[in-house]
């Protein structure tokens, strides 16, 4: 089995102060795992430490058979390792098509036409309002362009850490059936989700985590 992501041993945490303790799994290629564990338990602390946006203080972190634990966030970026945090974070005030140019910045201009056409194949919603300043989507649909946003770069694992957070019922299963899509063309997806049957409901895996430790791990439907 081909794994996409394999933690070791990490303990991560901000200043002095671990908050996940030696955790590892290991993440099979195109599959969406769930994170789930109550408010404290290190689900936003081990995404941000898969991205490099907190303290790793040991432990190993692979991804597609290469260190990164050591990397800084725009190297694992480059790498293929994408992210979209909680809440709101696109451009309001700009179009649709704006805030996808914005996500171009690291890649030349020449290349920005040629990565956008495929990702709005991925989010046929976001063709048709390209013209729309994104503050005046819906919840749902800025977060489909938030991970738009993302997804331009074309990465292999894509992090999401409350996705459905704030969304109606419907758009919270729209985000769902986008994580489970994007899966469908080989990208490894792991979420965070406070809205865990309906995370379930479409995960291959799920994780526990109770008070930085993992508690539980195994297939969604086993851990429902």
């Amino acid at each position: 089995m081909a794994y996409a992501l394999e933690i070791t041993g990490l303990t991560a945490g901000y200043g002095a102060l671990p908050v996940v303790q030696d955790f590892s799994t290991s993440i099979p290629a195109g599959t969406v795992t769930t994170l789930i564990g109550g408010n404290g338990a290190g689900k936003s602390t081990l995404m941000r430490a898969i991205y490099g946006t907190c303290k790793v203080f040991s432990g190993g972190i692979a991804f597609g058979g290469r260190n990164i634990e050591k990397l800084p966030p725009w190297d694992r970026l480059a790498a293929g390792v994408g992210f979209v945090p909680q809440g709101r974070c696109n451009f309001s005030t700009m179009s649709v098509a704006e805030n996808l140019k914005m996500a171009c910045y690291t890649l030349p201009a020449s290349r920005h036409e040629a990565v956008i056409a495929p990702t709005l194949d991925l989010f046929p919603a976001l063709r048709a309002k390209q013209k729309v300043v994104a503050g005046n989507l819906s919840g749902g649909e800025q977060q489909m362009l938030e991970t738009a946003m993302v997804m331009v770069l074309g990465p292999r694992l894509l992090l999401l850490d409350e996705p459905s957070l704030g969304l109606s019922p419907k758009m919270q299963q729209e985000v769902f059936d986008m994580a489970r899509k994007l899966a469908r063309t080989g990208v490894t997806v792991i979420m965070v989700e406070q809205n865990v049957h309906g995370a379930l409901q479409i995960s291959d895996l799920a994780i526990v985590l109770e008070l930085g430790r993992k508690f539980m791990e195994g297939p969604a439907a086993q851990v429902m």
